[in-house]
């Protein structure tokens, strides 16, 4: 093989893409602000992937055996990225739905649990109407990443409708002496969505309320 592209190796596409990004930055942003920072980042990383290819060579000196390491080094690298940013709970919303928040309490004895694990890459979970799911499921049972669609297959925070939804601060409760843990989504036409603390303690004494009620109908 040509000694030229023995030189090449994931790395160093990945350190020449990484700088050239950093350039096109200072190039295209007049006033940097906080993209100093990225334009820093890029750089570093650059270096660092030709400093580790620099390592490779000397160490595996068999530029088979260097390419796929680096090779499987960056797919493992997207795997772990996608596996902690990308993992996505879908919580599905009736059609009909004209409730201000989705909620899920956890830890509820007898109640259905989201079956979550650490092979879980994507669940879709069923809300009811009244906006407020029970689940036995720990607190931690979670996905990083939250979407929300209609019954209809139309998503929330998309063109395909004006509703939109963020997550609002985590919190906690007590009835009966448990404390129960929960999250909870504001749904909202329009610009979507601001709230204050003083939201996130009336919808708290309103959802305690809710779920009493909820668990003494049962």
């Amino acid at each position: 093989m040509n000694n030229t592209l023995k030189k090449i190796t994931p790395f160093l596409i990945l350190a020449l893409s990484s700088i050239i990004y950093a350039i096109f930055i200072v190039i295209k942003e007049r006033n940097l602000g906080w993209g100093l920072f990225a334009v820093i980042a890029l750089i570093v990383i650059g270096i660092l992937l030709v400093g580790i290819d620099f390592g490779l060579k000397k160490c595996l000196k068999n530029y088979k055996k260097i390419f796929l390491t680096e090779l499987a080094l960056v797919l493992l690298v997207i795997t772990l990225y996608g596996y902690k940013f990308n993992r996505t709970k879908t919580l599905i919303i009736p059609t009909e739905f004209d409730k201000g928040y989705v909620t899920i309490i956890y830890g509820v004895e007898n109640s259905k649990d989201l079956s979550i694990s650490a092979l879980t890459w994507n669940k879709s979970i069923e809300i009811p109407i009244s906006g407020i799911l029970l689940t036995s499921s720990d607190y931690n049972e979670n996905l990083r990443e939250t979407g929300m669609k209609m019954g209809s297959g139309i998503y929330l925070n998309s063109d395909e409708t004006e509703k939109g939804f963020t997550q609002m601060a985590e919190s906690e409760f007590e009835s009966n002496g448990q404390v129960y843990k929960f999250r909870t989504w504001k749904i909202q036409d329009g610009f979507c969505c601001g709230y204050s603390t003083k939201e996130v303690e009336k919808y708290k004494v309103e959802l305690k309320n809710e779920f009493e009620k909820i668990k003494a109908s049962r």
